[in-house]
C-alpha cells in the first residue's frame, strides 16, 4: 500500500509540474557576440601621423517572452562593449557631481546597458508596440540607425499585401520631473523641452519586391523656451548653424521618404529618397529654413557564383553662402557601412572619425554617419563555396558642399578587399584590408598642410544565434 501511495504521489508531482510548465510563458532568446580587431596606420591623415591598434567586443542578448497568443514582451541588453584593456566596469558619476561631464556621463564603460523593453499586443484590428524599442528604421536602411532605441508607440495594420502604420516616438525630454531638471544635471527651467517624432506610412509587398512611402513630422524643442534658470547653458544648434550655438531654438521638420526593393531574375535594385524641409526658430528672431535631400541607389547583377553592382549615394550639404538656409540632407545611418573606413560605424566607434586632427577634419567627412557626400562605389563579389565569400570595392568620395574657405571638395578614394568564412552556421570570421587615398578636402583652408594616406588591416569574429 505504501508503494502504491508513493507511486500515486510521484505521478501527481509529474502531472503538476507538467501543468505548471504548460502554463509558463514561451521564452525565445537570440543574440550576437562580435570581436573586432584593427590596425590603422594614420587616422589623422597627416604626414607622420600616429598608428593605432586595438581589439573590441560586444555581447547583445534579446529575449522575447510570449505570454499568450497576441501578447508578447521583448527586452534587450548589451554587455562588455569596450576595447580590450580599457577601464573595467565602473559606475557613472552622479548627475551634478564633479565627475559629470554632460549627457555622456564621462563615457565610463558599463557592464550592462539595458536598451529595450516593450510590449506587443493585438488590438483595434492591428498590432501595437509600446515602450523602448527599435526606432529610426525604414526602407533600404541606408539611413537607418540599428543601434539606438527610443520610447514610443507603434501601430501597424496589415491587409493582404498592404501594411499601414502610425508611430509616435519620444526621442528626448530634457525637462523631465515637472520640466524643472534637464538631462545631464543642468537646471534649465522653462517648459516644452521635448523631441517628438510622428510617422504615417504605407508599404506594399509583392512576390519579387516591396515599395513604401513614409511621412515624418519631427519637432525638436530640447533647446528652446528656457526660463532665467537656463541662462548660460550651452545649447548646440541643429546641424551646427554658425553663430547660434548659445541661442534657444525650436526646430520643426517634415520628411517624405519613398523606397523600393525589387528582384527580377539575376538583377536586383534597391533605392531610397529622403526629402526634408522645415524651419529652426531662434529666440533672437532669426529663422533658418531647411531644405535638403538624400538619395541612395544600389543596382546589382548576379551571374553564378559572381555578383557586382554600383552603390551610389548623394546627401546634400549646407551651402556656406546661404546663412538663412540649411540644405543638409538626412545623414546616412549607422546600419549602413559602405566601406571599411569611410562611413563605417565600427571603425569610427573604436578608432575615431577618419581625418580628425587634420585641418579639414572638423566636418563629418568620414564619420560613422555619412553626411554632405557624393559616393560612387563599384563592387564585385565571389561566393567561392557556401562557406567562403570574397568582396572587393572601390569608392570615389566628394563633398557636396565645401565649407567656407575650403580649398577642395575631394574627400579621397578608398579600396577594400575582404573575405568572410563561415566556420559554423552561426559563426563567421572576416579578414580585410583597406587603403584610403587622402583628398585635399582634409587640408581645409590651409594650403600648406601636409597630408598622407591611411590603411587598415582588420579581422572580426561574429557569433549570432
Amino acid at each position: 500500500m505504501k508503494k502504491l501511495l508513493i507511486g500515486f504521489l510521484a505521478v501527481g508531482l509529474i502531472m503538476s509540474f507538467a501543468m505548471t510548465a504548460s502554463a509558463q510563458p514561451n521564452i525565445k532568446a537570440s543574440g550576437q557576440m562580435y570581436v573586432y580587431g584593427t590596425y590603422v596606420d594614420n587616422n589623422t591623415l597627416l604626414k607622420e601621423g600616429s598608428s593605432r591598434a586595438n581589439i573590441a567586443n560586444r555581447m547583445r542578448i534579446q529575449f522575447e517572452i510570449q505570454v499568450q497568443e497576441g501578447l508578447k514582451l521583448t527586452t534587450r541588453f548589451d554587455a562588455l562593449e569596450r576595447v580590450w584593456g580599457e577601464q573595467n566596469v565602473a559606475a557613472a558619476p552622479s548627475p551634478g557631481s564633479s565627475g559629470w561631464t554632460g549627457g555622456a556621463a564621462a563615457a565610463t564603460e558599463r557592464n550592462i546597458s539595458w536598451e529595450r523593453a516593450y510590449v506587443t499586443f493585438n488590438a483595434l484590428y492591428g498590432v501595437f508596440d509600446v515602450g523602448y524599442q527599435q526606432s529610426r528604421v525604414w526602407g533600404t536602411c541606408a539611413f537607418c540607425d540599428d543601434y539606438d532605441s527610443d520610447a514610443g508607440i507603434h501601430y501597424r495594420y496589415m491587409a493582404g499585401p498592404w501594411t499601414l502604420g502610425l508611430e509616435y516616438e519620444k526621442r528626448a525630454d530634457t525637462g523631465f520631473s515637472g520640466e524643472g531638471s534637464g538631462q545631464g544635471g543642468a537646471q534649465l527651467g522653462g517648459t516644452d523641452k521635448d523631441h517628438d517624432v510622428y510617422h504615417i506610412y504605407g508599404i506594399y509587398r509583392w512576390a519579387t519586391g516591396q515599395a513604401g512611402l513614409r511621412y515624418e513630422l519631427d519637432r525638436d524643442a530640447t533647446g528652446g523656451k528656457f526660463n532665467a534658470g537656463g541662462a548660460g547653458v550651452t545649447r548646440v544648434a541643429p546641424y551646427g548653424t554658425a553663430g547660434l550655438n548659445s541661442v534657444e531654438w525650436v526646430s520643426t521638420f517634415h520628411e517624405f521618404a519613398p523606397y523600393v526593393q525589387w528582384i527580377s531574375g539575376p538583377f536586383s535594385i534597391e533605392a531610397e529618397f529622403r526629402y526634408v524641409y522645415g524651419t529652426t526658430d531662434y529666440n533672437t528672431g532669426t529663422d533658418v529654413d531647411r531644405k535638403g535631400w538624400s538619395l541612395y541607389l544600389n543596382p546589382k547583377y548576379t551571374m553564378g557564383a559572381f555578383y557586382g553592382g554600383l552603390e551610389f549615394a548623394w546627401i546634400t550639404g549646407d551651402d556656406p553662402n546661404s546663412l538663412d538656409e540649411n540644405e543638409s540632407g538626412v545623414m546616412g545611418g549607422q546600419a549602413w557601412d559602405p566601406m571599411l573606413m569611410y562611413g563605417n560605424y565600427w571603425f569610427s566607434k573604436h578608432q575615431g572619425i577618419l581625418g580628425v586632427g587634420s585641418p579639414g577634419g572638423a566636418a563629418s567627412a568620414g564619420g560613422g554617419s555619412e553626411t554632405n557626400v557624393h559616393l560612387f562605389k563599384p563592387y564585385i563579389g565571389w561566393k567561392i563555396n557556401p562557406q567562403l565569400e570574397i568582396v572587393a570595392q572601390y569608392a570615389f568620395l566628394y563633398a557636396d558642399e565645401k565649407p567656407s574657405g575650403y580649398l577642395d571638395d575631394e574627400y579621397g578614394k578608398e579600396f577594400d578587399i575582404y573575405a568572410t568564412y563561415k566556420l559554423y552556421n552561426n559563426l563567421s570570421y572576416t579578414v580585410g584590408f583597406g587603403y584610403f587615398w587622402t583628398g585635399d578636402y582634409f587640408k581645409g583652408t590651409n594650403a600648406a598642410a601636409s597630408l598622407d594616406d591611411n590603411f587598415i588591416v582588420m579581422n572580426a569574429l561574429n557569433f549570432s544565434f
